[in-house]
């Protein structure tokens, strides 16, 4: 069976409303921050929730798998157009596919969008806060479950980086952009001083 990657699906209410539901898609912006959120708390007050690491193992599994597949399969292509997957040939070989919706930008809102990169990159981030503190405070069956956080979530960003720049080249010559721009904003916002002769 063949879907449309461009078809626009619509999740909740569709009336102009204020607040969260004004956007596009809130029940898909809510779930693309509540599992990355759930699971960092779940993880920090994992010892006041429950006694047993298994059950904490267990719910955090749970957590990590629901973000994992709800950011990969919906809403990378609900709130940026962006898709990433692989498949097993007759051969036996994996492909990888990166895509990108080939629409009209203006239909992503810019703050759906920015919501979806904000959270994209800050999860890792603080996985990998959390596998630095686990590891020196030597508690290492902790560290290894926040090393899975962070591998999974490490694993979207890479997938929705290579949607947006096809390759490495691209990237690289993105960010040397980035870095050259904000090296000439700063230094056009830095205050000139003039030499005033004084006879």
């Amino acid at each position: 069976m063949s879907y449309n990657f461009d078809q626009n699906l619509s999740f909740g209410d569709d009336r102009p409303l204020t607040g969260l539901r004004s956007l596009k898609h809130p029940f898909v912006v809510i779930a693309h921050c509540a599992f990355r959120g759930a699971a960092i708390v779940f993880y920090v007050f994992a010892n006041i929730l429950s006694l047993s690491f298994i059950i904490q193992f267990l719910v955090l599994l749970a957590l990590l798998s629901a973000d994992f597949w709800t950011v990969k399969n919906v809403t990378g292509r609900l709130l940026v157009g962006l898709r990433w997957w692989n498949f097993v040939d007759s051969e036996g070989k994996n492909h990888w596919k990166f895509e990108s919706a080939k629409v009209d930008p203006s239909r992503f809102d810019i703050f759906e969008i920015r919501i979806f990169w904000g959270a994209l990159v800050v999860a890792p981030v603080f996985w990998t806060f959390l596998v630095i503190v686990a590891f020196f405070t030597f508690k290492w069956e902790w560290m290894i479950v926040a090393l899975m956080g962070d591998l999974m979530n490490l694993a979207n960003l890479y997938g929705y980086l290579r949607c947006k720049w096809n390759n490495t080249q691209e990237l690289t010559n993105y960010l040397t952009k980035y870095a050259f721009l904000s090296m000439l904003t700063r230094q056009s916002q830095q205050p000139t001083t003039s030499n005033i002769q004084t006879a």
